[in-house]
């Protein structure tokens, strides 16, 4: 979560900056492709407040961000992640907009480009959020345990050292490599006295099945209670053979 707020920071800032010296201190050449322009090309964008228009929604995304960041800070869950997409659907949908005010010559060329980036953006973050937030399954083989799905794990049976099922989960540190959105957390997180593990659960739906083997752990659980108690004991009764 730090290094998450820091980045924030820092984008915030490169936001305003950008666009206080292209709005207040006329730097166009800040913009996109501005330099690349005619010098005729380049008037008529400053006649028709091209550049203003640009500044400007970059500052509006810095807001959207900074809004994101006080949220999260008053300990609004995802409220960073969320700022971030409704950031990103802004400016395609601003950058759409005053495609308007560019020169006829590029215009077309220019909202084919925007159109198929904004595509291809979605498409990925589209595809994230639906690997991320597919389910797990637990399941017991005769010599493994298996967690199907993303960030999915093999542990061999005779390395499991304890299995639990808990109403309470430790406090989450960090997320170092995975996923969280809302209630669904999956992949590697820090947690307060266990240190790093894997999480495949849904935060606010116990029990919890705990796993350990070795030093390493992990907690998954199902929307449905009968569900994780099932994979519980299945889990259980196999590592105690």
């Amino acid at each position: 979560m730090f290094v998450l707020v820091i980045v924030q920071i820092m984008t915030i800032a490169i936001l305003f900056l950008f666009g206080y010296l292209i709005l207040k201190k006329e730097q166009y050449e800040l913009i996109s492709g501005f330099a690349m322009k005619s010098e005729e090309e380049q008037q008529e964008l400053i006649k028709k407040g091209y550049p203003q228009a640009q500044a400007k929604g970059l500052i509006c995304a810095g807001y959207i961000l900074l809004a994101g960041l006080l949220l999260e800070l008053m300990n609004v869950r995802n409220a960073i992640l969320i700022s971030l997409l409704v950031m990103t659907v802004f400016l395609f949908a601003y950058l759409l907009y005053i495609t308007k005010l560019d020169v006829e010559r590029t215009r077309k060329r220019n909202v084919i480009i925007l159109i198929v980036t904004m595509v291809f953006t979605f498409a990925i973050v589209g595809g994230v959020v639906y690997v991320g937030a597919g389910a797990n399954e637990l399941t017991v083989s005769d010599e493994y345990l298996h967690i199907s799905g993303g960030y999915g794990v093999d542990w061999p049976l005779e390395e499991v050292t304890n299995v639990e099922l808990v109403e309470q989960l430790p406090k989450i540190q960090m997320r170092m490599n995975g996923y969280s959105l809302g209630q669904r957390l999956k992949g590697r997180f820090r947690l307060e006295e266990l240190g790093n593990g894997r999480l495949f659960l849904y935060r606010d739906h116990p029990p919890f099945v705990f796993i350990e083997k070795g030093e390493d752990f992990l907690f998954s659980n199902s929307k449905d209670e009968a569900v994780t108690i099932q994979w519980y004991e299945t889990a259980k009764s196999a590592s105690i053979k």
